[in-house]
């Protein structure tokens, strides 16, 4: 089992250390690769080591998709209905690698007995729980009426407030594995609907690697809201 890079998982958390000790089991999944659906048995948490991971309330389908519920990446915890009491013991989400992803696996019990052993990993997943739950909270109350292109605009913000790349111009690079395609999946729409939406933002290109301008997206956002 190769090492976690400190640039894969720059957290409070020795991560080196609680692999080490807790052994997990290291996984890969490839882009579009379903990690486990509604409804299946948490047999235990996955800490994402590279890569991301759509969360989502309900599967898409053919006939009806449902944009994710969260976009996560290293560092994060996924599985967490192992703490619920309430649960059925089973996944109340579905999670895809919307890249290709890395994941570390731990058995319930394992993860269960970690929290009691490990504060550094307990104080981890409270914060990143109340990060998610803010987030999520300020998500659902922006996009009820949201068109798709206000929805592309803040999904943007958030790759790249998250994952993405500054560079010298002030223009921030999204991660190769997020592309075109990545969008239209996460949105739930075409790809021939993203390149529309996306030619009709401030500062987006989306030939290539995807490349936008945080400062334009947010005062178009800001002016968006200011005039209802």
């Amino acid at each position: 089992m190769r090492e976690i890079s400190e640039k894969i998982l720059p957290e409070q958390v020795d991560w080196q250390r609680i692999i080490k000790t807790y052994s997990p089991l290291n996984v890969r999944y490839p882009e579009g690769e379903l990690i486990y659906p509604v409804g299946a048995y948490a047999a235990g948490a996955y800490l994402i080591a590279s890569g991301l991971v759509s969360d989502q309330s309900r599967p898409q389908t053919k006939r009806r998709r449902h944009p994710p519920v969260e976009i996560l990446g290293p560092g994060n915890l996924i599985g967490l209905e192992i703490l619920l009491r309430d649960s059925g013991g089973l996944h109340l989400s579905c999670a895809r690698a919307v890249s290709e992803t890395e994941l570390f696996f731990f058995e319930r019990e394992m993860f269960l007995n970690m929290l009691r052993e490990e504060d550094e990993v307990k104080c981890h997943c409270l914060q990143r729980l109340a990060q998610r739950l803010y987030s999520l909270k300020e998500r659902t109350s922006s996009l009820s009426y949201a068109s798709v292109r206000e929805q592309m605009c803040r999904l943007l913000l958030e790759l790249a407030e998250n994952y993405g790349e500054m560079n010298e111009g002030g223009i921030s690079l999204l991660p190769s594995e997020i592309t075109q395609a990545t969008l239209a999946q996460l949105l739930g729409v075409s790809n021939a609907t993203v390149m529309r939406v996306a030619a009709s933002l401030p500062e987006v290109s989306i030939s290539g690697r995807i490349a936008l301008s945080l400062e334009a997206l947010r005062l178009w956002l800001a002016d968006l809201e200011r005039t209802g």
